[in-house]
């Protein structure tokens, strides 16, 4: 185990010796898996630098516990990619042994054991892409392979039929057989795409065990800066000039919650798009009434909804439309930057959860709420699944936002395109591309995912 501060191996008996120190340079270990650790402290550290970007953004806690859980999956991913190849390899193989018995005889014993292992093979990927120890986007993989390799199972099943055997009761029975399975595999594959969005993900860890991490990574460290603290409640307000509250800001966002809206601010995306960040619990407390009071001084408004699939979440839009300490009477146009059930579903790798305590406020969402979503929504929601955006990086949240208000303020400039190239160009990351869409009547912002900008 290499030591963090000075990169020399230690092994366990080197460890021991040194009193759970480095042999090179006596700093301690933070995180030993001989003494219980599920990880090390060079994994801990590459992760702190991969959340933060090299030290360069804030993250909060949850976001932290959230990569921690995605990298222990992917340390037991199976690689879909090389399953395809060697599948399509062995039937190759395996028609060629069945084209090749009428030259060459073969041991039926052969034959039946290629025909376990293809079977086996297949089995694997239908295990593969339903699979909770895989990653999302590896499951879907798999899932998308299937119709695939079915294809190509009624291809190679056709030509060997109506090309090279002989007409006879035997023959027409694989025939029939294969054919079979294809079709069957084809829709098979199809459904198990389909599901994608009600598998949840086992959680490897507590999400309590953050604060002891970083408590334990600290005390040999020292301070790990860009981490935010929980959010408190600030009750005294804080007095502001008189000629500053005469001003007021282009934009708001409004997140579900109060640690979304402490990341944008710790980040400084207020200065960067001259916009108020709130949460729609009232988060910063000790100004949100005088910030308030300063955006409804704008007729020309514009208000940015930014929240988790939860169904708290998508109750978001709906308060801010009808409630009295929002914009309740006032004709302002809100964006929706999501994110809604409906972008989860066909997304390659959002990290989807479910728990009893969802489910029970899925059912509990307003009958005005309701209307908004569909069916398939609505069920999701109500089954306990959910998508929080602390599941993605801090980078790709403030893209998210970012994006968001390039796409709105492009179609004030008349821009009427989502695909212009302008703002689809951009980073695309393993974790989804999130954008903005704007309908026709430019009235309202959609939110959906997609593999690659452009």
């Amino acid at each position: 185990m290499k030591c963090v501060k000075c990169n020399t191996d230690n092994n366990l008996k080197e460890r021991t010796e040194a009193g759970g120190r480095c042999k090179n340079c006596n700093h301690p270990f933070a995180f030993d898996p001989k003494a219980g650790s599920r990880f090390t402290d060079i994994f801990f550290n590459n992760s702190i630098q991969t959340i933060s970007s090299e030290n360069t953004l804030f993250f909060t806690p949850k976001q932290l516990w959230y990569l921690i859980e995605k990298r222990f999956v992917n340390k037991n991913n199976i690689d879909p990619s090389g399953c395809s190849a060697f599948l399509v390899l062995f039937l190759g193989i395996f028609l060629g042994v069945f084209l090749g018995a009428s030259a060459i005889p073969i041991h039926l014993g052969i034959k039946i054991f290629l025909s376990v292992i293809f079977l086996a093979l297949i089995l694997l990927f239908i295990w593969g892409s339903q699979s909770k120890q895989c990653q999302p986007k590896t499951r879907r993989s798999f899932a998308r392979a299937i119709p695939i390799i079915a294809g190509l199972i009624l291809v190679a099943v056709l030509v060997w039929f109506f090309k090279f055997s002989t007409v006879t009761n035997t023959a027409f029975f694989l025939f029939l057989l294969g054919i079979g399975l294809g079709i069957f595999l084809i829709y098979f594959g199809m459904r198990l795409l389909s599901i994608q969005h009600k598998i949840p993900q086992p959680l490897q860890f507590h999400q309590s065990e953050i604060p002891h991490w970083l408590s334990r990574w600290e005390e040999v460290n020292g301070e790990v800066t860009n981490v935010l603290a929980p959010s408190k409640e600030m009750s005294e307000p804080i007095e502001i000039n008189s000629e500053v509250k005469a001003y007021s800001f282009d934009r708001v966002i409004v997140c579900d919650t109060a640690e979304i809206a402490q990341f944008l601010i710790a980040n400084n995306f207020h200065f960067e798009h001259n916009c108020a960040v709130l949460s729609i619990d009232g988060y910063p407390q000790n100004i949100f009434s005088t910030v308030m009071q300063m955006l409804k001084q704008n007729p020309d408004l514009k208000v940015y909804a930014f929240h988790s699939a939860t169904p708290h979440g998508v109750t978001t839009i709906n308060e801010l439309r009808n409630s009295p300490k929002w914009f309740s009477g006032n004709n302002l146009i809100i964006y929706d930057l999501g994110l809604l059930p409906r972008h989860v579903f066909p997304s390659k790798n959002m990290w989807i959860l479910n728990s009893d305590e969802s489910a029970e406020q899925g059912r509990k969402i307003p009958v005005e709420v309701k209307q908004t979503l569909s069916k398939d929504e609505l069920e999701w929601l109500e089954a306990g699944f959910y998508v929080e955006l602390e599941s993605f990086s801090p980078r790709k949240l403030l893209q998210v936002v970012s994006q968001g208000i390039a796409k709105t303020q492009a179609v004030a400039n008349g821009y009427t395109s989502t695909s212009d190239s302008s703002l689809d160009s951009s980073y695309s990351g393993d974790d989804g591309i999130i954008l903005i869409g704007i309908d026709d009547d430019n009235r309202n912002a959609g939110f959906f995912t997609s593999d690659s900008f452009g």
